[in-house]
């Protein structure tokens, strides 16, 4: 009969150690070598994970891009259907105010693109093309504004949103009940809420009545709220062009954040700031309320007028009203 051995199994002698019916024992692991294997397995991981850490997050900047590119894609679709007008910040719900009442219901630009099918997004609040992955779950403006606070403006708002008392962008907000009777567009009644981790750049005066006789001022940003005034012989502000755009390439649309306007507050640590810089880049050190604070995420995925879409670093992101900021490669300004 002829018998196996097995290397490193032995019995006293040298012998190979057999067990009965001719079977090889095996010998089992000693502590120290058990010791020593989740060692070596303990390190690899500890390599390993800071690039799986880096490959996630730049997975969910790409998945990011690719929705404000999708976002873009409707953004000109919409202007191609509307005559050059491009999309609403939203709409005053009674054209001739210049201010909100409790109740009143607006529907947003993110509700209008989806509505009219030109941004197809499914029922999921957070599974939506308005959702940065790596948004926070805050309602950024159901109780005003975002003050100092640093996880506001990555945070969402909901469209459509009703107002639930009166007043301007400082008043509460909450989501309506939909269907709302009497409320809705040419398609009919808004019947999904979109939950936007995106901010638009967009100008909607509330609060303030325009001077008495003042004319229709022209749009200093990419958009603003239909409806709103009465100016001068009771005219409200009417849908933006946008062959009036001076660079189409260079106009911010769109980017990481939420809600609109406060187009003077871009950077990190300012207060009242909307822009949300969700994705890795250059460090950036700024002073928030008198206390100096380092940010890792310091860039937002940002779509432009043309319907391009790129990311842009806290530094390079322009102050609405620094002009000189807005005549280099991106700009807030509609005119410049």
């Amino acid at each position: 009969m002829t018998t196996r051995v097995t290397l490193g199994s032995s019995s006293a002698g040298g012998t190979p150690a057999i067990r009965a019916g001719g079977t090889p024992a095996v010998r089992a692991f000693t502590l120290i070598e058990l010791l020593v294997v989740i060692s070596i397995i303990a390190m690899l991981v500890s390599i390993l994970m800071p690039s799986l850490s880096k490959a996630r997050e730049l997975a969910k900047a790409g998945s990011c891009l690719s929705n404000l590119q999708g976002v873009g894609r409707g953004l000109v679709m919409y202007q191609g259907y509307n005559r050059d007008c491009v999309v609403p910040s939203y709409n005053m719900p009674r054209p001739g105010t210049y201010t909100m009442q409790a109740g009143d219901v607006v529907d947003g630009w993110a509700a209008i693109l989806e509505h009219a099918g030109l941004v197809l997004s499914s029922k999921a609040p957070t599974n939506n093309i308005f959702y940065c992955p790596n948004t926070l779950d805050i309602n950024g403006m159901a109780g005003g504004q975002t003050g100092y606070d640093q996880d506001k403006p990555q945070g969402y708002v909901d469209w459509p949103v009703q107002w639930l008392a009166a007043g301007s962008d400082g008043a509460t907000k909450g989501p309506p009940t939909l269907p709302i009777p009497g409320f809705g567009d040419m398609y009919g009644p808004y019947t999904k809420q979109m939950r936007c981790g995106y901010y638009l750049n967009a100008w909607s005066p509330l609060g303030t009545a325009p001077a008495a006789g003042a004319p229709v001022p022209s749009c200093p940003y990419y958009t603003w709220s239909v409806g709103f005034g009465p100016y001068d012989g009771g005219a409200v502000l009417p849908p933006v062009r946008a062959p009036a755009f001076a660079r189409p390439a260079a106009l911010i649309v769109a980017c990481d954040g939420m809600y609109i306007g406060r187009q003077q507050v871009t950077h990190l640590g300012e207060q009242n700031r909307r822009i949300g810089y969700r994705h890795s880049g250059q460090p950036v050190i700024a002073n928030v309320n008198g206390t100096s604070m380092t940010f890792d995420k310091t860039v937002a995925n940002t779509v432009f007028a043309d319907g391009h879409a790129e990311p842009v670093h806290n530094n390079d992101f322009p102050h609405g009203n620094v002009p000189a900021e807005n005549t280099g490669r991106y700009s807030l300004l509609a005119d410049q």
